[in-house]
């Protein structure tokens, strides 16, 4: 008998081919307008139409419509949830069997009409205890096995598919969907039960004066480390990336909350430079900043270089810091100068959705590792160039546009800023900061510049330097988030 319970019936191939002429029409508005140049597609029959000045679209064709036949059904097993499509009113029946053949339960459901059905089966079951289940959808028959509550996240609830808390549930009497995009707006998505239809669809626009952070200041999250004693201890550490052993520092605050969300900050170290190095000059002098102001502050410094598989580290850190101590992820940030400063802006290329912002001390955008293309994602940023800097130049080659300029212009065209014909750069003074204006909300773009040669900004950053503006400007706009 056993064998048979193993046994995998396929769903049958066999189609039925009809005649149909798609009819279906509507518009697209929002807040009660019509939205022109929206694209909209339907999706099974890969048609698609873009809206006009009325915001109409249409989708008018004879064609050939594929269908299973009766009783066909397309299913799956997944997290102990049995997913499955009827293309016509079809009887379904469930049954549940042991490894040793002994039918645990038996489920009749009946004819069930054409649409998407799911169904949880693993929330009566001991857990880690094999079992096979059997469905019947008409005349086809699929077998899988199951071992109940292994694919299913932790304090995940084994009903929550289903809105009215029944453990089958009919999702959906749907054929086809309807997609629709446009720029400035949100994308949605319809699903359609009649090919000849009259479909209305509002959409919303994409509120551009809220970051997608939640706005300046907005409230920690709490990554899964919090509320649990930490695993994370301060110190000189290793780490396994990449199948690699890196070296890293990482400080918790003194007094360290297991429930309060801490900001994270990144710090890279200059061509020479080691891990150990940013732990004994404090991180830039930002360590004692951030003790000073009481907030709570994770520093996180890895030896590197300035390649792709320095970035794996950085993903590799901080998936440990968020997992091990209570970080909000919300506020994670990177600093550091010359080679630090291009490994800054390396992740402030391609991780703008997790980087809340960037500051990069005598930046260069060139020997390094860059993401081609570039996501032209916004992301805050701030830089600090000596204008004296033979190493990292201000502008290291006009036509290739290499140098900090084009890092600041960059940012600021991402970031929506208004260009202007020039940047403000230092003619007088201890420093000179220039901030892009129009920029998004959240996103702004910070120019610093001094007079000096390429080490003059890594002094300012010592402990005991008598100049210590540089630390103070990073901080301050870090707390600007």
């Amino acid at each position: 008998m056993l064998h048979r319970l193993f046994l995998f019936l396929a769903l049958s191939n066999c189609l039925l081919v009809e005649a149909q002429t798609v009819n279906l029409r509507g518009t697209i508005s929002s807040a009660g307008q019509p939205v022109s140049g929206a694209i909209v597609t339907l999706m099974k029959m890969g048609l698609m139409d873009t809206t006009g000045s009325d915001g109409g679209y249409a989708f008018s064709k004879p064609t050939a419509i594929s269908t299973r036949s009766p009783g066909a059904g397309m299913i799956s097993l997944s997290g102990g949830v049995l997913d499955f499509e009827l293309a016509e009113p079809s009887p379904v029946a469930i049954e549940v069997f042991d490894i040793k053949s002994n039918r645990l339960k038996a489920e009749n459901l009946g004819v069930q009409g054409a649409g998407h059905y799911r169904w949880d089966i693993s929330g009566d079951y001991p857990a880690k205890q094999l079992l096979i289940v059997r469905a019947s959808l008409g005349k086809n028959v699929s077998t899988f096995r199951l071992i109940p509550n292994s694919g299913r996240r932790a304090g995940q609830s084994p009903f929550q598919s289903f809105p009215d808390g029944r453990a089958f549930a009919k999702t959906a009497a749907a054929i086809d969907s309807v997609e629709v995009t446009a720029s400035g707006y949100s994308a949605r998505k319809v699903m359609v039960d009649s090919y000849d239809a009259k479909l209305d669809i509002s959409i919303d626009r994409v509120d551009n004066s809220v970051d997608k952070w939640g706005g300046l200041k907005n409230p920690p999250g709490k990554s899964a480390g919090c509320g649990k004693p930490t695993t994370i201890t301060s110190g000189m550490k290793t780490i396994m990336s990449g199948g690699k052993s890196r070296d890293y520092s990482i400080d918790l605050p003194a007094n360290y909350d297991m429930n309060k969300p801490h900001l994270v900050i990144f710090t890279y170290h200059w061509s020479g430079g080691t891990a150990a190095s940013m732990k004994s000059n404090k991180y830039y002098a930002i360590q004692p900043v951030a003790t000073a102001a009481n907030v709570p502050t994770i520093f996180i410094a890895p030896t590197h270089g300035a390649g792709e598989g320095d970035q794996t580290v950085f993903n590799d850190l901080l998936a440990l810091v968020e997992a091990g101590a209570c970080v909000d992820p919300t506020r994670i940030f990177s600093t550091g100068y010359s080679l630090g400063g291009m490994m800054t802006y390396g992740l402030s290329t391609n991780h703008q959705k997790i980087l809340r912002a960037g500051a990069g001390i005598a930046p260069a955008n060139y020997n390094l590792w860059l993401p081609n293309p570039k996501p032209k994602e916004p992301i805050a940023w701030m830089q600090i160039t000596g204008m004296g800097d033979e190493t990292c130049k201000w502008i290291n080659n006009e036509a290739q546009k290499t140098g900090a300029k084009f890092i600041a212009l960059e940012k600021a065209a991402d970031n929506g800023c208004t260009i202007p014909a020039d940047i403000t750069t230092w003619k007088s003074g201890n420093h000179v900061t220039f901030e892009f204006a129009g920029c998004k909300t959240g996103y702004p773009v910070v120019v610093n510049t001094f007079n000096g040669p390429h080490g003059k900004a890594e002094k300012a950053t010592d402990p005991g330097a008598s100049s210590s503006w540089v630390p103070k400007e990073i901080w301050e706009f870090f707390m600007r988030f």
